[in-house]
């Protein structure tokens, strides 16, 4: 095989090996989804298997630290309004 022929299926493979990986966007998603209940079969299946652990333990710290800085908003904005 010449060597174009090989860095054609090598960027082919690293391309195919990319679509797979799951991005930051993707493990926000599924973190929230799975936060809800509403994760599906299929989108979990893809987090297991080409997920990365540090990027959804990442993903569950923000939504986390989200929720409870929009809680602490909320009852400061309540206790704001009632005087």
């Amino acid at each position: 095989m010449s060597n174009a022929g090989r860095r054609k299926n090598d960027q082919q493979s690293a391309q195919s090996r990319d679509a797979v990986q799951v991005g930051w966007m993707q493990s926000m998603g599924s973190s929230v989804a799975a936060a809800f209940g509403v994760q599906s079969y299929k989108n979990r299946e893809r987090d297991f298997q080409h997920g990365d652990i540090r990027k959804f333990v990442v993903s569950g710290v923000v939504l986390t630290v989200a929720i409870l800085l929009s809680l602490v908003g909320l009852v400061q904005w309540v206790l704001m309004v009632a005087g």
